[in-house]
């Protein structure tokens, strides 16, 4: 019995470890899926009400439509659908607040989700585009404006 037992172990413990990275694997490939960290802006949410005030750690996330699906775990059925609405005040830059692992100076778009409460995600600068989503305004909200033309004398 404890042969089968010591058996079951060595061969399931890397047959589950090669499934959880197929997975992360498949949602990084399926779409623009780019790397965020997120924490709680308000009050808790009733969606994940684990999530904190408190960065958490990296996470891979992909707009589905105007739903923010982030992966949280390791295993296959892991992930989170954040219906959400218009970002409040489009993208701007984490300056003092700033969560490590998002590059030299990371972005963050504040994301109304549907049962009230206000999702903050983080991800680096090069993210720009797939941060927002299906609302790209958003992401030309702190660009830098353009230099005026200069009128023919």
């Amino acid at each position: 019995m404890w042969t089968l037992l010591a058996l079951g172990i060595l061969f399931g413990a890397p047959a589950i470890a090669i499934a959880a990275r197929r997975s992360r694997q498949r949602f990084r490939d399926s779409g623009a899926a780019f790397r965020c960290r997120l924490r709680i802006r308000g009050h808790r949410s009733a969606i994940w009400p684990a999530l904190g005030r408190r960065w958490s750690r990296p996470l891979w996330a992909l707009w589905d439509d105007d739903v923010l699906v982030v992966r949280r775990g390791p295993g296959p059925a892991r992930t989170i659908p954040l219906r959400a609405q218009l970002p409040v005040d489009g993208v701007h830059h984490l300056l003092h607040e700033a969560p490590r692992w998002c590059g030299p100076r990371p972005i963050g778009v504040v994301l109304k989700v549907w049962d009230g409460s206000w999702i903050e995600v983080a991800a680096a600068t090069d993210d720009r585009l797939q941060v927002v989503g299906p609302y790209l305004a958003a992401a030309i909200s702190d660009l830098p404006r353009a230099p005026a033309p200069r009128r023919p004398s």
